[in-house]
């Protein structure tokens, strides 16, 4: 598995992995069915730019990998899902590279956890051959920094927009359009 998302020869980093288990096991507040509107918002994107059940989706910050059950169970999709976790091989997402190119990407509830997330957005950018979806908390109505002790930066629709995201804003924590979802295709 480390050859796959980390590169040919790479290591596993047992210490990532080991906190990223006990980040992914901690006590949550909600349920799938609570965080299903994000999956859900991902999937009506990757539909509506043509993903197909022949396309390889690359899942950046998979966690439960609660995105391909959705897609599976919910909408019926047959493609090809790689998740990418530090919990699989304690890659770290702010200097992680694709070692292929993906028809698509996606990196839910992942950006607000990197120090430099555009460095990571622009690399999906360079290796998807279809299309990149992105979610994050909406900074305009929750402080991010304070949702997850673990969120290091905000990042506000016009920032994605900057980037060449479409964006959309959506309720994914309770809040009326809390979140931001953004959708790049080639």
């Amino acid at each position: 598995m480390a050859g796959l998302i980390t590169g040919e020869g790479a290591t596993v980093d047992h210490t990532r992995v080991r906190e990223a288990e006990t980040y992914l096991r901690r006590p949550r507040g909600t349920t799938y069915a609570g965080r299903r509107a994000r999956y859900d918002a991902a999937a009506d994107r990757l539909y509506a730019a043509g993903i197909s059940n022949t396309d390889i989706l690359a899942d950046v910050g998979a966690g439960w990998t609660e995105l391909d059950v959705c897609l599976r169970v919910d909408w019926g999709w047959r493609g090809r899902y790689v998740p990418v976790d530090a919990w699989l091989d304690g890659v770290d997402l702010n200097q992680w590279t694709p070692p292929r190119s993906f028809d698509w990407f996606t990196a839910l509830e992942v950006l607000e956890h990197l120090e430099e997330p555009e460095r990571l957005v622009r690399t999906l950018q360079q290796h998807a051959t279809k299309g990149v979806v992105v979610t994050t908390p909406n900074p305009q109505v929750w402080d991010v920094l304070a949702m997850d002790p673990t969120h290091v930066c905000s990042i506000s629709a016009a920032t994605l927009q900057n980037w060449g995201f479409q964006t959309g804003l959506l309720t994914f924590y309770g809040k009326h359009e809390d979140g931001i979802i953004g959708l790049w295709t080639r």
